[in-house]
């Protein structure tokens, strides 16, 4: 429900931001995004991974005193000195080079959150490790829907630029960077005096790893708009690009993030207590639903895809059509299969993971430059669309036999049946000649509803009573 909302905010200031702000700003603004996006990741120094993986779930004092110290503390202390080094950096930079000083201000901006997203997930780590799901949610819904409003404002009634939307995330972050340190304080210990270089050393040895595997996943998610800006140099190819896939990123967290949130901590645990059948069931029962929900996503981008996308960003965005169908497909395979693939980060096995990584960002790389030259924008999307599927089918094979896991096949043979059958009705029918983009969405919702969610519901006895179940749970 945290993914639902945080994804109306976004289809409330989506429109609104692709109305006001011409496609060379957005193309700015996603440029940037990614330089800060990459920063975000080194900065971090995969604190917050190892946060989550060596918890103390005794939760005594001592355990939580020496954790905050050694996986908190120290890990945000040495942030700040990378961060130190990047603004001197830049400084120079900016001295040596006159040029790159029309964009000076959104470089220090982006500089100043640094410290401040890092704290942020960092906290956002204990969270996921103590499984307080509703505080997450909390932060999550606040964080987005005060961002939006902030830089609508600032951006319609100071100026309609990228510098805009920066200041108001920079005020947004500095805010909950302080709300959350304030609520951490009250429930561990934050002091240095339990520091142990050996703990903190373990801590770095499983964490950076992953910070070089989140900086190729980063540049896997964005270094097609660094190549497509050299390439065709022009900053409206890279908007178009830019809004496409943000859309996508959009919508397909209420999928990949919602899940992965809630099944990390889960498998940590259950690995630690019951071992790998465990974590195989709880897969088996995830997958057992996601098979279903993504075959009527897929149906549903491939049919009406278009027509989201000219709901939210306007008829005149039209070449950004492509680019979010094609990412949005892809986002939700990966979903998928990183569920069925987990497992090697439950055997600290970190640097397969990047090793993974680096060859789906090589072959991103290898046709990128292949194809976008021939293709434009669309050699982008396709070297985005088989670089993510081929990471998802290693990460498959080189998972521990004993934690693979696939969807049964009766779900799985259901969720293609009715998934081909929604999408057939809805080429023959032409959506009933419907012409307007809202039209044609609510169609297609109704024939997912009729032709996919009751029919599944009907067929499968298993996600019947998984269905009921949570209903039951769920408050009145």
């Amino acid at each position: 429900m945290a993914n639902v909302l945080g994804i109306v905010a976004g289809f409330i200031s989506f429109p609104i931001m692709t109305r006001l702000l011409d496609t060379t700003q957005y193309g700015i603004f996603g440029y940037y995004d990614a330089w800060l996006a990459l920063l975000i990741s080194i900065a971090k120094l995969g604190g917050q991974h190892s946060i989550v993986r060596f918890y103390p779930h005794t939760q005594t004092n001592t355990a939580l005193s020496g954790f905050a110290a050694n996986f908190i503390l120290a890990p945000f202390v040495a942030s700040c000195g990378l961060w130190l080094l990047a603004a001197l950096a830049y400084a120079g930079v900016l001295y040596a080079v006159p040029a790159a000083r029309a964009d000076a201000w959104i470089g220090w901006l982006l500089l100043f959150s640094l410290p401040l997203n890092v704290w942020i997930s960092y906290v956002g780590g204990v969270l996921l490790a103590q499984e307080h799901s509703d505080i997450s949610a909390r932060v999550t819904v606040a964080q987005r829907w005060l961002e939006a409003a902030l830089i609508l404002a600032l951006v319609y009634f100071v100026q309609r630029s990228a510098l805009s939307v920066y200041i108001g995330r920079l005020l947004v972050v500095a805010f909950f960077a302080w709300a959350l340190w304030a609520w951490l304080r009250k429930r561990i210990p934050l002091s240095l005096h339990g520091f142990e270089r050996a703990e903190f050393a373990q801590g770095m040895h499983f964490g950076l790893p992953l910070v070089i595997n989140e900086i190729v996943h980063v540049l896997l998610a964005f270094l097609d708009r660094f190549m497509l800006l050299q390439m065709l140099k022009n900053f409206a190819v890279v908007g178009a690009y830019t809004i496409g896939y943000g859309l996508a990123m959009a919508i397909t967290r209420i999928l990949n993030t919602a899940i992965s949130a809630a099944y990390t901590q889960v498998s940590v645990r259950e690995f630690e207590t019951q071992g790998p059948a465990a974590v195989v069931r709880t897969k088996k029962k995830i997958l057992d639903f996601l098979v279903y929900f993504s075959a009527a996503l897929v149906v549903g981008l491939t049919v009406v895809g278009g027509d989201v996308l000219l709901i939210f960003a306007g008829d005149d965005k039209k070449t950004s059509i492509p680019v979010f169908v094609f990412v949005s497909i892809s986002y939700v395979l990966d979903g998928l299969l990183s569920i069925c693939a987990t497992g090697l980060l439950l055997h600290k096995r970190s640097r397969t993971e990047l090793g993974l990584t680096a060859g789906a960002l090589l072959i991103n790389v290898a046709l990128n430059l292949l194809w976008i030259p021939q293709f434009g924008l669309m050699g982008a999307v396709y070297a985005t669309f088989l670089s993510y599927l081929a990471l998802g089918v290693s990460r498959y094979f080189f998972c521990p036999a004993e934690l693979r896991a696939l969807p049964s096949l009766y779900p799985t043979c259901v969720a293609v049946a009715l998934g081909a059958v929604a999408y057939g009705t809805a080429a023959y029918t032409e959506l009933f000649g419907v012409a307007s983009h809202v039209g044609r969405l609510g169609v297609m919702l109704v024939m997912t509803l009729v032709l996919i969610v009751l029919p599944a519901l009907l067929l499968d006895a298993n996600l019947r009573a998984s269905f009921g179940r949570f209903l039951r749970r769920s408050p009145s």
